[in-house]
């Protein structure tokens, strides 16, 4: 078989899985927003397009995990098959090595690589605002559909809302009437129109008046005030579930983490923080590589039984690792180890992992028993 068919044979052994397995592992971790989204639709009524840019942000958060486990899943499964079907005893015979083998794999991985980086580095961020941005306003549509006509509404703390017309379509309301009462003065807010209106900054909705009037009790006895305003700007409070001011680091962009993290750094706070969410954006797309380098040899399989085992292994292959960068990012974000090595420490010890276990798989040595070898053999050295 000339290298580029067999290359092009290879790929789409992987390419059929991977998008297979991407597509069932991102619809499988969708079903966890399911009550999310039966809540905005039933409780605060948004439609179908609503519903779909909801579905659209929050897929990034978990394509970021989904693409790498998808690619070693891809892997076993084509190496298992071609395995247990001697079509790789048929290549190696015929004067083909792994390292020959590999270089559809390599192909294959950098495209893994570069969706991943995509997803990390501008689809993350870019989902986790709009997220955001999206409740708030569902938040938003929500408090001005409950708004009633000719209905006193003291919903907001301090507040007390009469509208006498309410457009159902605009959500702009006419005929205002607020009273404010704040440490035992009251103001009396009357005006023509008004419109809820949402900051996504900080969770707060205001209140934006038209063309009405200010009545205000005076200081001195007997005291009166009126003012006249043709737009006036109202804090009711906050809404949702009331976060403070500012963006989580899950909604930076990688500029935006590295400005934090020497802005943390210069006065002398932990930068850890930003520095571990940072390279993190980096390290899981470089888990792609180190899931190649395991996937080959792990799915190399002697038995025709073994033909379905790639999940499995998949499964115990990216639990560890998980498992791992979880641990030592919890180390790194207390200040206990390093945060560069915290992040990428995972990646570092299962490359070499990997790269051990394709050794002894490229002379024809089982990979399993190779793993097992070497834990033993580390277990024995620290013994002695």
């Amino acid at each position: 078989m000339r290298p580029k068919v067999l290359n092009r044979y290879i790929f789409l052994e992987i390419a059929v899985p991977f998008s297979l397995s991407i597509f069932i592992l991102t619809a499988t971790a969708l079903l966890s927003k399911v009550m999310k989204l039966i809540e905005l639709a039933v409780v605060q009524g948004v439609g179908a397009a609503y519903l779909l840019q909801f579905v659209l942000s929050v897929m990034p958060s978990f394509l970021i995990y989904t693409i790498p486990i998808s690619f070693l899943i891809a892997v076993l499964a084509a190496f298992g098959r071609l395995s247990s079907d001697s079509e790789l005893t048929a290549m190696k015979a015929s004067g083909m090595s792994l390292f020959t083998l590999m270089k559809p794999v390599a192909f294959a991985a950098s495209i893994a690589v570069a969706l991943t980086v995509v997803a990390t580095i501008i689809l993350f961020p870019w989902g986790n605002n709009n997220i955001k941005k999206l409740l708030f306003e569902a938040s938003r549509n929500a408090l001005a559909s409950s708004i009633e006509e000719k209905t006193f509404y003291d919903r907001f703390a301090g507040f007390t809302l009469y509208v006498d017309r309410v457009s159902q379509d605009t959500g702009e309301m006419e005929g205002i009437f607020l009273a404010q009462e704040s440490k035992g003065s009251a103001n009396i807010f009357f005006a023509g129109k008004g419109a809820l209106a949402v900051s996504s900054d900080d969770a707060a909705i205001y209140f934006k008046l038209f063309d009405g009037t200010i009545h205000r009790q005076g200081a001195g006895k007997g005291e009166y005030n009126i003012v006249d305003f043709s737009v006036y700007t109202l804090d009711l409070g906050s809404i949702g579930d009331g976060r403070s001011s500012g963006r989580s680091n899950r909604e930076l962009y990688a500029g935006e983490l590295m400005a934090k993290a020497k802005a943390a750094g210069a006065k002398g706070e932990n930068a850890a923080p930003y520095l571990i969410d940072l390279h993190k954006r980096f390290a899981l797309p470089a888990s792609v590589i180190v899931f190649a380098l395991l996937g080959v040899p792990l799915g190399i399989q002697k038995a025709r039984q073994a033909r379905s085992a790639g999940f499995s292994v998949a499964l115990g292959v990216t639990l560890a690792y998980y498992v791992a960068s979880t641990a030592l990012e919890a180390l790194g974000e207390n200040g206990r180890l390093n945060p560069y090595l915290a992040v990428w420490g995972s990646d570092i010890i299962f490359a070499c992992i990997g790269v051990y276990v394709f050794y002894q798989a490229a002379r024809d040595r089982s990979a399993f028993a190779s793993i097992a070898g070497l834990a033993v053999r580390l277990k024995s050295g620290k013994g002695k």
